[in-house]
């Protein structure tokens, strides 16, 4: 089941990112040979739109558009053709062209972050907006270190704290935060059980905690994140706004997480393949719909991110070649540049093989 939900994850970004293409090449009148569903081989030609055969292909995900001129053989072409040639437009519509596919991406996460603050969202009350009234907050387990007593006794992310308690006191939670949980827990006597009511899917689970030194400095601790949580609902309006501003600061983020891994701040090895992705969504999917629509979007901010990339056979690269070619007043040869492209491509496959082997390898 995951893996299908990733299949369609990918094939919507995809298609949403192709779509971009598509749609500026329209705008600039640049004829479109095909829109395909998929990868080829053909299935069938659904219809034909404007000059554009829409496809279903047999390889079940994602999709591509033919963009006349894109792969530049050098041939000489007609008056007509040139018309509607993508290489003989002006090099800023070319840029666009290329460019659209990445502005879709990012338009496609705000719409989905967006979406969610539509929606509702459980979110941490100190990062609500300001003056928003909860109709009710609760305390939340938001995150849990590994091979903690929390991990051992039985704690999950996402569990509402009712009550907890040791053999000589008990607080049942009412507008306690995260540092009441965390004192209590330091207080507690050494060797002296903390134990849990949680409330998980509507059911009421009791789980008993043994705190130790050394998890979080020289305190007694059983290694939770916890945050005072409600329910965030915004106006369309407002809901659009703080969208955006995620979009931003998401963007943000990944943008220094590649400038990292390109200074070498962050290894290699912590870059995630196909499987790893497909791990991350049943894990995500298991959580609630809301939070995949938000893994979602931070995937579609990836991939723009990472087309934006100046490298061979990605929309960063033939941006970049436009570029050198406005510079230069003058189209690079044609071979050259499908010669570049071409081992770009390859590379890209070959590094995608040895992330994949890297990710399948760890699931063991």
């Amino acid at each position: 089941m995951n893996i299908i939900i990733f299949i369609l994850i990918l094939g919507i970004l995809i298609f949403v990112h192709e779509f971009g293409h598509f749609i500026f090449a329209k705008i600039f009148k640049i004829r479109v040979d095909e829109f395909g569903f998929g990868y080829p081989p053909r299935m069938f030609k659904i219809f034909r739109w404007r000059g554009t055969d829409f496809t279903m292909n047999w390889i079940p995900f994602g999709g591509f558009v033919k963009i006349f001129g894109q792969s530049d053989d050098g041939l000489e072409l007609s008056k007509d053709e040139k018309k509607v040639n993508l290489i003989y437009k002006p090099r800023w519509q070319q840029i666009l062209v290329m460019f659209g596919g990445i502005l879709f991406n990012i338009i496609f996460a705000w719409v989905l972050f967006s979406s969610i603050f539509t929606y509702g969202i459980n979110t941490s009350v100190s990062s609500a907006p300001k003056s928003y009234n909860f109709d009710k907050t609760e305390l939340t387990l938001t995150s849990i270190l590994e091979n903690s007593p929390a991990e051992e006794a039985g704690l999950n992310i996402g569990d509402v704290i009712v009550e907890y308690y040791n053999k000589n006191e008990k607080v049942t939670v009412r507008n306690e935060k995260a540092i009441d949980v965390a004192n209590f827990i330091k207080n507690s006597k050494e060797q002296q059980d903390v134990g849990f009511v949680v409330l998980r899917n509507g059911k009421i689970i009791n789980l008993i905690t043994h705190p130790e030194q050394g998890i979080v400095g020289d305190n007694y601790s059983i290694g939770i994140g916890l945050d005072r949580m409600g329910k965030l609902k915004l106006p369309i309006h407002r809901a659009l706004i703080y969208g955006a501003k995620d979009t931003y600061f998401m963007l943000s983020n990944i943008l220094t997480g590649f400038g990292q891994l390109i200074t070498g701040k962050i290894s290699v090895n912590t870059i995630t393949g196909p499987v790893g992705i497909a791990k991350q969504v049943g894990q995500v999917s298991g959580i609630g719909i809301i939070y995949l629509i938000g893994f979602m979007a931070m995937l579609s901010l990836n991939l723009a991110i990472l087309n934006l990339i100046p490298f061979p056979a990605l929309d960063g690269g033939r941006i970049l070649i436009l570029m050198i070619e406005s510079i230069l007043r003058k189209r690079l040869n044609p071979k050259i540049v499908n010669w570049i492209n071409l081992s770009g491509f390859l590379l890209l496959i070959i590094f995608m093989l040895v992330i994949t082997t890297k990710d399948i390898i760890n699931l063991f």
